[in-house]
């Protein structure tokens, strides 16, 4: 996309924001505030050389030093034509969040579960060369220096690992901890303007669902005969996403929606034509944390991975583990 082009719908997408959510917009413009700053070690973890993982595709424990466990986890999340520094923010994040994990799991059979064979959390370096091919030296080769310049390096919130979630595109912002997982919330992970996201190919996209599957996603709701009276009174979060929405007279929150239909994201409209609903989603993925689309725009216009991390976890510190 030509500069031009792409700063005016930047513009109109900031624009947007500003009519409609404005105390996120602000949080933009107010992107150079709190930094992530230097926090001189992490706690240390019993096992803090190594990951247990499960491998479904396997059916086994895999015990993975943490420098090999990047290697394979940061494929899976992000594509390595994207920029270093969002590449690094990415790094930082899974290594942060399954830290995370690491802690919880302590003393159980493994930290948390993988399954290589669909390209979910963790590949080994077998599974790597397989999906490379003969780009697997080059791409070791890149993997391996994006990874050092960020080895043991964690997210920290009173001297603890955060929950670093990300996802792929947010509906324009993304949103609190405790809109998606309701049992908590955390300081860090609240609503942040993404207005960059508008620009990402697959923001908007449109799925038909028929009457019949509605039905099978939902078997314990009463349906009327009349399919176009189904879905009513959408209720939303100042961020986009849909807070709840009636079905048949039953409130669904629009988390459950989404999973049960497997929409994008909850951030979502829908209409009936006569035959089919169409529901039209923005953004993919949860909405909580860092926005890979983002962190990949704001790396290609020159932030580096730190300015990224402080953005979507404010009030964090960037540390290196002990």
């Amino acid at each position: 996309m030509k500069p031009f082009v792409r700063r005016l719908l930047l513009f109109a997408a900031a624009l947007y924001l500003l009519l409609g959510l404005s105390p996120l917009a602000l949080r933009l413009a107010c992107a150079s505030g709190p930094q992530a700053t230097a926090s001189p070690s992490a706690p240390e973890t019993a096992d803090e050389a190594v990951f247990r993982i499960y491998d479904e595709a396997r059916a086994q424990v895999l015990s993975v030093p943490d420098a090999d466990f990047l290697r394979g986890a940061l494929p899976c999340e992000m594509t390595l034509d994207a920029p270093d520094e969002a590449l690094k923010a990415q790094a930082v994040a899974i290594y942060t969040f399954y830290s995370t994990r690491r802690l919880q799991n302590e003393g159980n059979d493994a930290d948390f579960t993988c399954n290589s064979a669909e390209k979910q959390i963790y590949m080994t370096d077998e599974d790597l060369a397989a999906l490379y091919g003969e780009d697997w030296d080059d791409a070791k080769t890149r993997l391996d220096a994006i990874c050092a310049e960020v080895a043991g390096q964690l997210l920290l919130y009173d001297g603890q690992p955060i929950e670093a979630t990300y996802f792929a595109i947010s509906a324009g912002c993304t949103q609190p901890y405790e809109n998606v997982w309701d049992d908590t919330s955390y300081p860090y992970l609240q609503a942040v303007a993404c207005p960059f996201d508008m620009l990402y190919d697959g923001y908007q996209t449109s799925t038909a669902i028929s009457a019949d599957a509605v039905r099978q996603a939902f078997p314990d709701v009463s349906f009327s005969d009349d399919p176009d009276s189904w879905f009513t009174d959408a209720r939303y979060f100042e961020s986009g996403y849909v807070e709840s929405i009636d079905l048949c007279g039953q409130t669904l929150s629009g988390v459950a929606v989404r999973e049960a239909l497997g929409l994008r994201s909850a951030s979502f409209t829908v209409a009936f034509d006569g035959e089919t609903f169409l529901f039209t989603t923005l953004g993919f993925g949860h909405g909580v944390g860092m926005s890979q689309a983002s962190a990949i725009y704001m790396a290609e216009e020159g932030a580096d991975y730190a300015e990224i991390l402080a953005y979507f976890y404010p009030g964090t510190t960037l540390s290196k583990a002990g």
